[in-house]
């Protein structure tokens, strides 16, 4: 059919920016995630802490049945813990990129 998918969804998600129809708490969680993101060590130091966090948080189980900040996820499904380091570690640990 040639429908022009990636266009459609660029041009929808353009109008919905101009029109500021974005929940504020996503355009801020957004502004807050690309602060760290320009920082890579504080990123790198942040996600390591919030990893450990949501492991403890999880006191063992494995998964959350409700998380406040996942809340459209856990109503329906639990969300697993992380069992692991960050993902920027275990690739590191592999050689990442050459």
């Amino acid at each position: 059919m040639r429908i022009p998918l990636p266009k459609m969804m660029r041009h929808w998600r353009e109008r919905e920016f101009e029109r500021n129809l974005t929940p504020a708490a996503i355009r801020q969680g957004l502004s807050v995630w690309a602060w760290f993101a320009r920082r890579p060590a504080l990123y790198r130091h942040a996600t390591r802490a919030w990893t450990k966090a949501l492991a403890l948080l999880s006191r063992g189980e494995g998964r959350f049945a409700k998380l406040p900040l996942a809340k459209g996820w856990t109503d329906y499904r639990d969300l697993p813990a992380p069992e692991g380091g960050t993902f920027q570690a275990m690739w590191k640990k592999r050689g990442g990129a050459k």
